[in-house]
């Protein structure tokens, strides 16, 4: 079998004649040169129970079991410039006895505007959170799509496990130590919805063509930053904030961060309708300071509002965002405190101290964390009643999060908030941002996951 080589047979040297065949060459790839493909599963579990002042009982509010997952590509750049990112997520409720309305899936209806409070059953399904085209030149950079405000601006997105999602556009650049930010959108998503919808006001029938953000932020040093922002929903709210913040490390080890920041929000509408949010313009004062001594962390920080009311039709109210109905869009807005209360009310002050500690060195297994914390409001006012407003909670939290391994990343929460409403009114009634005594158990896993 002259010609042939078996397969155990070795192939005879290459003579100096011989052509050596061509190592195969990379065919270049740029979309997914520098991609990345990530994502998280997630399991969450809750039971919340709500007190009604009418039977002096606590009443199931919302119990349910959730597992939801995420999947994640974010593309590289064709000729250093022009990419794309795309992410979608689905949830299913695994069990639920309580309300559908409960964010984690989806809510029975379509929007914000058109509730249906005699459906029972959340949705389960998949929903597109970001599908953009991305571009970059030098210091500039912007994405048109499905996508997340990340320049300094007023624009932000409703949080549940994932992001809300607007439809638009977004641009900005750096110059120096300064960075500008333009945002425009027409239509949003809150995650708890599966497809976007129009922007519209209170009334829930006005429409509002869209929404706009210009915005700056000034990085003077490593240590601080000033951002200011202005932006608008047409002929409806307008928005603006200035934030101040100062970080730095005490001996190299220890994290210290400061800021102020003032929110104000005004009208375009002044009229004598629901779609009038304010009699004037509503303001929030923020201040925080938050210090890390390993391995104790410290949270000190207060909230001061004004949301004038002079008509029943007024809010009453800080929600700092261009359309006023909740998961109709949403602000940057950085005061959160996991528990409960948004602590907004007309002429309200409110306190929140935290102290959490790891606990490596007392269990000798590092990666737990433990905390607790206590919120105090006050001298909140409502249009038409005497009444004072009076809140306060306290939460407690234990967490561990894998520091290395497969799981590297992944983590357990346990969280549990008593909440207190000192008024007999019931919920939603004269302060129309709050609710009665709560009792609310919150149980996630998120395992994060990266190709």
């Amino acid at each position: 079998m002259a010609g042939v080589c078996l397969a155990a047979e070795k192939l005879p040297p290459a003579s100096a004649d011989t052509p050596l065949p061509e190592e195969p060459q990379d065919i270049p790839t740029p979309l997914l040169d520098g991609s990345e493909i990530k994502g998280n599963l997630f399991y969450f579990q809750r039971d919340r129970e709500r007190y009604d002042v009418d039977t002096r009982q606590f009443r199931k509010n919302l119990h349910h079991s959730t597992v939801q997952a995420s999947v994640e590509f974010n593309s590289g750049f064709i000729a250093k410039s022009v990419g794309f990112d795309f992410g979608v997520f689905g949830t299913k409720d695994v069990e639920n006895s309580g309300a559908p309305d409960h964010e984690i899936s989806f809510f029975p209806w379509d929007n914000p505007w058109s509730p249906d409070w005699l459906k029972t059953d959340s949705r389960s399904g998949l929903s597109i959170y970001k599908a953009h085209l991305k571009f970059k030149h030098d210091e500039s950079w912007a994405k048109a799509g499905y996508f997340q405000p990340s320049g300094p601006g007023v624009l932000g997105v409703n949080w549940s496990l994932m992001p809300g999602t607007y439809t638009g556009a977004e641009a900005g650049s750096t110059v120096g130590p300064v960075t500008f930010a333009a945002a425009w959108a027409n239509r949003y998503k809150a995650p708890w919805f599966r497809e976007s919808y129009s922007f519209r006001q209170n009334d829930g029938t006005t429409d509002v063509a869209y929404l706009w953000s210009l915005g700056a932020r000034y990085a003077a040093t490593p240590e601080f930053t000033a951002e200011l922002a202005y932006g608008e929903s047409a002929h409806y709210l307008k928005n603006a904030h200035l934030k101040i913040k100062y970080n730095r490390n005490i001996d190299g080890k220890h994290p210290l961060y400061l800021t102020y920041q003032l929110y104000a929000m005004g009208d375009s509408n002044d009229g004598a309708s629901v779609n009038n949010n304010f009699a004037g313009t509503a303001y929030q004062h923020f201040v925080a300071a938050n210090y890390s001594p390993a391995p104790w962390a410290l949270k000190a920080e207060f909230l001061h509002t004004r949301a004038p009311a002079n008509r029943e039709e007024n809010v009453g109210y800080f929600a700092y965002r261009l359309i006023s109905r909740y998961g109709g869009a949403n602000g940057a807005y950085e005061p959160w405190w996991d528990n409960r209360s948004d602590w907004d009310h007309d002429r309200e002050s409110a306190v929140f101290l935290r102290i959490a500690r790891t606990l490596d060195d007392l269990t000798g297994i590092p990666g737990w964390t433990a905390a607790v914390s206590k919120a105090y409001g006050w001298g909140g006012k409502a249009y038409g009643f005497k009444e004072t407003l009076r809140e306060s909670a306290y939460a407690l939290d234990l967490g561990y999060k894998f520091p290395d391994g497969k799981f590297k990343d992944a983590s357990i929460n346990l969280h549990y908030t008593h909440y207190n409403n000192k008024t007999d009114l019931p919920s939603w009634v004269g302060f129309k941002n709050a609710f009665q005594d709560e009792r609310d158990v919150k149980f996630i896993v998120i395992l994060p996951w990266t190709l």
